[in-house]
């Protein structure tokens, strides 16, 4: 493995055009990153170690790992309302990759927030949430919830005497409260990534 293909492969992964990368490097092209994508240039140490830093990995492994053996292709499979009153919609707009270790036994996917009813817990507008498939979750936890088999949304979750009760983070929207079988859950949340 060349850190030509790292560099693509981390690139492609986090969503980034050879111009949005050179752009955050000072350049005014995207020559640059392709050049180095195509083999023919090799950064200098200092822009080794900012793309190291862009792309949170050592630079060592940047240059001699085979990063894309280690990272496992998920799906992104919609989108996910941070509010309330969004329609069920799933289709694979694409894949997301994570790390072997972020990776284990079931099911896992992404979705992509709409909306800022979760942004006190930095869950905003644009990022998405990677998703571990689960019909249960712990007090507390935040998760994705299909309500009355059409609207899904992604809050924490609470239960008092048989409800399910939905909590934003954001004072702007109240707390939801359901009978147990007009809530599915559809999965815990692991993690998001934000969007610049």
């Amino acid at each position: 493995m060349a850190f030509k293909d790292n560099l693509r492969y981390l690139r492609r992964s986090n969503n980034m055009s050879q111009d949005e990368l050179a752009a955050r490097l000072g350049y005014k092209s995207f020559t640059t990153i392709q050049k180095w994508e195509d083999g023919t240039a090799y950064p200098r140490v200092s822009k080794l170690e900012a793309l190291a830093g862009i792309f949170d990995v050592d630079v060592d492994h940047l240059l001699y790992e085979d990063l894309c053996s280690q990272m496992v292709k998920v799906p992104l499979v919609g989108e996910v309302k941070a509010g309330y009153d969004l329609y069920a919609n799933q289709e694979i707009l694409g894949y997301e990759y994570v790390n072997n270790d972020e990776y284990e036994a079931g099911e896992y996917f992404y979705l992509k927030v709409k909306g800022d009813s979760m942004k006190d817990v930095r869950i905003c507008d644009g990022d998405i949430v990677y998703v571990h498939k689960q019909c249960y979750l712990q007090p507390d936890l935040i998760g994705v919830f299909m309500i009355d088999n059409d609207e899904v949304t992604i809050k924490k979750v609470a239960y008092d005497q048989g409800k399910i009760i939905l909590k934003a983070a954001n004072d702007k929207y109240p707390d939801r409260c359901f009978k147990e079988d007009e809530v599915k859950i559809l999965g815990k949340v692991i993690h998001c990534k934000v969007s610049f």
